[in-house]
């Protein structure tokens, strides 16, 4: 192709684009047509639906905007409206800055969560802080928290800036291999014929000219149109309609979400039936637990099918493992004992982490990304990371079932003497599967790193792990405490399972086992340590008191 053609239809297209961008008025048009339409995203082929939510939920930190109207844009309309008047965006309050300490050394209103890119980009003392946070990174040495909050608004700055110049688009596939560089409108098309870009490029113009005119059947044929010229241009690698539709069904169907509000209502109905109509109570607890775990297989499933692999390869997928296999636990200790207490313990851990999971998506990052070197190993992948995260979710119901019983104590109400049996069966499910995730992640480092144990941080935060738990079950069997002694341990134990699994990421930052899970929440699990800690010291307190009583 001659650099004269290129250029000719290129500024053609700009052209279209400009004359779209005098239109000042916001316009509502349905882009649904344009859902099933591939885009590559940080080396993943995903349908633009779901590349327009995740970018606008980064920068933004919500799915949709409202504008000064007060009118909900979808995300594909403010990323499409982003990529075409680019002038008017850059001055609308769409990027988040929700770090109060970055907010105050950059002199921005304290009350304000949202700001232009205009504005932030004109901000001396910014560009000042990126300078030092770029020096302390080459130097590997460990971010305050303000420039810890720079680095996240400098990330989502230039997410604005991709989107605003159009190179986040990356429509068109490359047709030689599979996992080539795909390539946005703008740029020059070297694997294609002049008549083949000339055909691309006309369908895109003929969709702008149907968006800005606010034809709706005009920009669903047109959505077509073009989304059938890029799929001929390199059909067998192209990805499936079935798993472009799949990934957008379950981005809309959010089963998580779907998952804890079954749970949410579970415990209630559970608390509230535990003197009258129990049966009844029982009964329908169980069956919003049963919904809401289906939610979740569901939610799993799709998500495996989506990514080709195990879903436990980031701190998001963790943490509503967590909640999946506490559940799981329950239910299979429920049929045994029909008791009610698995799933009081199990239903309120599965619905925070769910709930966290959800609401916190600028540190839990929800969206699917490829997976690092060491990592692409699905059997090691299905047997270690699972088997490890699979035993935190059994500690997790022994913290639910703990808690039960110390908030007994605490409230002077008898303990069921099989409360402490169901809480120490829990226990013995964690502790095997974090010894057998830990002997097997030997072998898996044995196999990538030629080593067995190094005394990584990750590994040695599993082993004392693994050692807290076995203390307080061998406790137990030595007769140093009975099942007070087991409830405070299981409380205070998950503390160490909160630094093998957040810390090590999130604190540490150090390791071969710190795949970059993440940032930020340190505030949030510091003050659940503190009031663990207290509710502990309380529940024991009000425990000896009452033990004194008795014996004067």
């Amino acid at each position: 192709m001659n650099s004269h053609f290129f250029s000719k239809l290129c500024g053609s297209l700009l052209l279209c684009g400009s004359l779209w961008a005098t239109t000042l008025m916001a316009k509502q048009v349905n882009l649904s047509g344009l859902d099933d339409v591939a885009v590559q995203d940080h080396g993943r082929k995903k349908p633009f639906y779901v590349f327009a939510v995740e970018h606008l939920r980064s920068i933004s930190g919500k799915e949709s905007w409202k504008d000064a109207n007060g009118e909900t844009w979808p995300a594909e309309n403010v990323v499409v409206d982003v990529w075409l008047r680019p002038e008017i965006w850059e001055d609308r309050p769409l990027v988040l800055v929700d770090n109060v300490v970055l907010k105050e050394e950059l002199k921005l209103p304290k009350e304000q969560k949202y700001f232009s890119y205009r504005a932030l980009t004109a901000n001396s003392q910014l560009d000042s802080v990126l300078r030092e946070v770029a020096r302390l990174q080459v130097l590997k040495e460990k971010l305050s928290a303000a420039q810890e909050g720079a680095r996240q608004l400098s990330t989502r700055l230039e997410l604005f800036k991709d989107l605003a110049n159009g190179t986040a688009f990356n429509f068109v596939p490359d047709p030689h291999e599979a996992e080539g560089k795909w390539l946005p409108l703008t740029l020059k098309l070297p694997h294609y014929s002049e008549q083949q870009v000339a055909s691309l490029l006309a369908s895109f113009q003929q969709f702008l000219k149907n968006y800005d005119a606010n034809d709706e059947a005009g920009v669903a044929g047109s959505s077509l149109a073009f989304k059938q010229q890029l799929r001929s241009l390199a059909p067998s690698l192209y990805p499936s309609e079935d798993i472009l539709k799949l990934e957008n069904f379950y981005t809309k169907l959010d089963p998580f979400s779907w998952a804890w509000k079954a749970y949410l209502v579970s415990a209630i109905v559970l608390m509230l039936t535990t003197q009258l109509w129990r049966q009844a109570g029982y009964r329908f607890g169980v069956a919003l637990a049963l919904a809401g775990f289906a939610f979740q297989c569901a939610g799993f499933v799709m998500r495996v099918v989506i990514s080709d692999r195990a879903p436990v390869t980031n701190m998001y997928e963790t943490v509503i493992w967590l909640g999946f296999g506490a559940m799981l636990f329950a239910l299979i200790f429920e049929l045994v004992y029909r008791s009610r207490y698995f799933l009081l313990g199990a239903t309120p851990v599965a619905f925070v982490s769910l709930l966290l999971a959800e609401t916190q998506n600028q540190i839990l990052d929800s969206s699917i990304h490829p997976l690092v070197p060491v990592l692409r190993s699905n059997f090691w992948l299905s047997t270690h990371v699972l088997t490890i995260t699979s035993s935190y979710a059994a500690f997790a119901l022994a913290l639910g079932i703990g808690h039960i019983v110390l908030g007994k104590m605490l409230f002077k109400c008898p303990v069921p003497p099989a409360l402490y049996q169901y809480l120490y069966r829990a226990l013995q499910v964690g502790v095997l599967l974090i010894g057998t995730g830990t002997i097997l992640g030997g072998v898996w480092a044995n196999y990538s790193w030629g080593r067995f144990w190094d005394w990584d941080p990750k590994e040695t935060w599993a082993l004392i792990t693994f050692l807290c738990y076995l203390v307080i079950l061998h406790g137990r069997i030595a007769g140093w405490w009975g099942g007070v002694g087991l409830a405070a341990g299981s409380v205070i134990c998950f503390l160490s399972v909160l630094m093998a699994w957040y810390g090590v990421n999130f604190v540490l930052g150090t390791g071969l086992h710190s795949y970059g899970f993440g940032t930020g929440g340190f505030i949030y699990v510091l003050g659940f340590v503190m009031l663990e800690l207290i509710f502990v010291g309380w529940s024991l307190a009000s425990y000896l008191r009452g033990q004194s009583a008795r014996q004067a």
